[in-house]
């Protein structure tokens, strides 16, 4: 008798997520057209609707003209019902902003990390940004599901810990729970990686593809890995550090103790610490003129100097493009994914970094591995950071096991 109950709300649950995602994705449609697509009957499709309508996640469109009888009524996705918070703790600065259902940013905020950078002092500066955005929009939190957390390096998304983030120095920090606490919102956290395949996956050219990868070029590096359309964790929450796959074994030593990683090549610090070693060294460059002196260079002068063609410059992007791709193809080869998607500020280095990479994976990689492979850019451009951090409701409240009621706390809009 349990099993039959179990059974009929699972069912039901499944039911109503899929037509979820069908209005999300398709919509606005009418009962015929959605009985069409999910192969439900137009009575079930009838009793979902309802539900859907109960939690104000559905809405009438109007009325669409056919030649006899009534016209069918259309329904869409209430975009706007529910709010998300979206936050990303980088190596360098937080930001945060809120989001509609389709993905839409209403408000966002970039700040600093803290001077230091202690969890608490993190927390805190989250929150002042989450309240800026309050204001601004004149939302409060019952407009909103939840908030989403992209947190670097290796993380705990069932337990909400942040296990260790390399450039925060932190150790297994229960960084779900001091955000829920002191924004009195539910929190979810995952690595940055797999947000950001999250966001191409509901938001970007991954919605249609199975299988594939985001590799995230930037303070660090990493990749998200999507499997059949389920983020790959590996065994502790490690997979996809990509920045420490080993690419020159008489390479630069890397934050994690190896030699010769990819990151420690290829990630903007380790460019820009090489670009002040040649200036010093008296290296040709434009960079040293953008600059003015070593002390004030950064990394933007580097991109600056590419697009010039100063030498060095194109140089060293197109090194890290190599090395990158050389990485790339490790995945490739391991996992046979059917798009890479490339994010991160070195797309800033353009055709000096890209060229170099799609030859260096195409070069490395097994034949029949690349035959349908494709290397691109993603097109969400920064904007991947905080969508990637709210589909980890938006998977949920679309795709995932948790009953509508329970994501949405039973914040409904009552007549």
């Amino acid at each position: 008798m349990n099993t039959k109950k179990i059974s009929r709300n699972m069912m039901r649950q499944f039911n109503q997520k899929l037509i979820l995602r069908v209005l999300k994705d398709h919509g606005p449609l009418s009962k015929t057209q959605l009985s069409h697509i999910t192969q439900l009957t137009i009575p079930a499709i009838s009793d979902i609707l309802e539900e859907l309508s109960y939690y104000n996640l559905i809405e009438d469109y109007g009325q669409t003209p056919i030649k006899r009888g009534r016209f069918p009524i259309l329904q869409k996705l209430n975009a706007d019902a529910y709010k998300i918070v979206g936050i990303t703790i980088e190596s360098e600065t937080i930001e945060t902003a809120i989001v509609n259902l389709n993905g839409d940013i209403f408000e966002s905020v970039t700040v600093p990390l803290p001077t230091l950078k202690t969890p608490e002092s993190v927390v805190n500066e989250v929150y002042r940004s989450v309240h800026i955005m309050f204001e601004r929009s004149n939302l409060s939190r019952g407009d909103l599901i939840g908030a989403g957390l992209g947190m670097h390096g290796i993380v705990d998304p069932v337990k909400g810990i942040s296990i260790y983030p390399p450039h925060l120095n932190w150790g297994n920090v229960p960084i779900a729970k001091l955000l829920e606490d002191k924004l009195k919102l539910p929190v979810k956290v995952d690595n940055d990686c797999n947000t950001k395949a999250l966001a191409e996956r509901w938001f970007g050219e991954g919605k249609d593809v199975e299988s594939f990868i985001i590799v995230n070029i930037d303070y660090g590096i990493g990749a998200g890995i999507m499997l059949r359309d389920q983020l790959f964790y590996g065994g502790n929450y490690g997979a996809g550090q990509i920045g420490h796959t080993v690419v020159k074994d008489d390479g630069p030593l890397c934050s994690c103790g190896n030699y010769g990683c990819l990151e420690a090549i290829a990630s903007e610090p380790a460019l820009l610490k090489e670009v002040v070693i040649k200036v010093k060294k008296g290296f040709p460059t434009k960079i040293l003129e953008l600059a003015g002196s070593p002390e004030n260079i950064s990394i933007e002068h580097l991109y600056e100097a590419a697009k010039l063609n100063d030498r060095m410059a194109v140089q060293l992007l197109e090194s890290a493009g190599r090395f990158s791709g050389i990485a790339i193809s490790t995945l490739v080869n391991l996992f046979n994914p059917q798009r890479v998607f490339i994010t991160g500020g070195i797309l800033k280095g353009g055709k000096h970094v890209l060229t170099p990479l799609y030859e260096s994976v195409k070069q490395h990689s097994l034949k029949p591995n690349i035959k349908d492979l494709n290397v691109t850019p993603s097109k969400l451009g920064e904007a991947a950071n905080v969508l990637g951090a709210t589909t980890l409701w938006i998977n949920e409240l679309f795709s995932g096991n948790t009953p509508l009621e329970k994501v949405l706390d039973k914040r409904v809009v009552q007549d």
